[in-house]
């Protein structure tokens, strides 16, 4: 649930009941009083990757690329106090954050973190769109403890890629993003890195991951976009799908990702993996979308934790996933 009190204050109320678990997504009261500043206080997303910002019921993909390995784990939502200016053409945002309150996603004190992102779209029009962002985080580990890592599908518990450095005393990432659109086609973006700084004279650790995209609407219909989030909204057809008249087919978006990730570093092997993901999403109308999927992950360097049956060694690892989506 969300709405407006006050003419000034908004809330936002979601949980999650996946996986036969209730958790809680955004529980948070915003201020937007003043003319140039918004004021956000509660459990939120943290201010880190285009990708992480935007909703799944969004994204042209059904999971998230290998960039999510670095950023799901450690930045993505938790208590804090945000702070946010922006107009149509940019945005500037700075957070303190604590802790998560999804203790099966992120166990243990995880201490406290700042982060900040800000994006200019230099080209923003309907069907136009140039996107340039970046993102700085540091998060201060209390534990110690940080887990990484990148499961094929969700639900599959299979991890190619597995991380979890101990003794860890602080996390640094940076974000480049960069997006454009023409019409009905579109390229997106993002390079993460993540330091991490240990104890007791351990030498840090050094992650990456990246990933380009490139989709096409075969039916003509450009992405939307917000530029005072910084972030594509979902994709609206022009007409929707049925026998009627008025009707039409509604929107037919095909999109493929090409992504890599490399969690070795030092003395720990998470392992590393390249990926293809083939798309073909079907938009009926604004509320429901069918999805179909294809992943094919190349050049595996499985990690330490991976026990594969007879001791062999994944090197090509195919996924189909499909999803009947419906948002209200």
């Amino acid at each position: 649930m969300k709405g407006v009190l006050w003419n000034d204050w908004k809330y936002v109320s979601e949980f999650d009941f996946a996986d036969n678990e209730v958790t809680i997504k955004d529980l948070s009261v915003s201020y937007r009083g003043l003319e140039h500043l918004q004021i956000t206080l509660g459990h939120q997303k943290q201010n880190m990757s285009m990708e992480l910002q935007e909703s799944s019921n969004d994204i042209m993909f059904i999971e998230r690329s290998a960039v999510n390995s670095l950023t799901e784990k450690t930045f993505n939502r938790a208590l804090g106090l945000h702070l946010k200016s922006a107009s149509k053409d940019w945005s500037v945002q700075l957070g303190v954050y604590g802790d998560s309150t999804d203790k099966n996603k992120n166990p243990g004190d995880e201490g406290w973190g700042i982060s900040g992102r800000g994006t200019y779209t230099p080209i923003n029009t309907k069907s136009q769109v140039l996107h340039l962002g970046a993102a700085v985080g540091y998060r201060g580990m209390e534990d110690g403890k940080v887990k990484l890592g990148y499961e094929t599908t969700h639900m599959s518990n299979l991890y190619l890629t597995k991380a979890s450095p101990k003794n860890v005393h602080s996390n640094t990432m940076g974000i480049a993003e960069l997006a454009y659109m023409y019409g009905p086609f579109s390229v997106q973006s993002e390079y993460a890195h993540m330091w991490l700084a240990r104890n007791d004279g351990q030498s840090g650790l050094n992650f990456d991951a990246w990933y380009v995209q490139a989709a096409w609407t075969l039916t003509g219909e450009s992405r939307s976009y917000k530029g005072s989030d910084g972030e594509f909204k979902r994709l609206k057809p022009s007409q929707e799908f049925g026998f009627g008249e008025g009707s039409g087919w509604g929107a037919v978006e095909l999109a493929l990702r090409y992504d890599e990730s490399d969690l070795n570093s030092g003395d720990i092997n998470g392992g590393s993996e390249r990926a293809f993901t083939l798309a073909a999403n079907w938009y009926l109308n604004q509320n429901i979308r069918l999805m179909a999927n294809y992943r094919t992950a190349f050049d595996v360097d499985p990690s330490e934790d991976l026990v594969i049956q007879g001791g062999a060694v994944a090197d090509n690892v195919h996924a189909f996933t499909g999803r009947i989506q419906l948002t209200f």
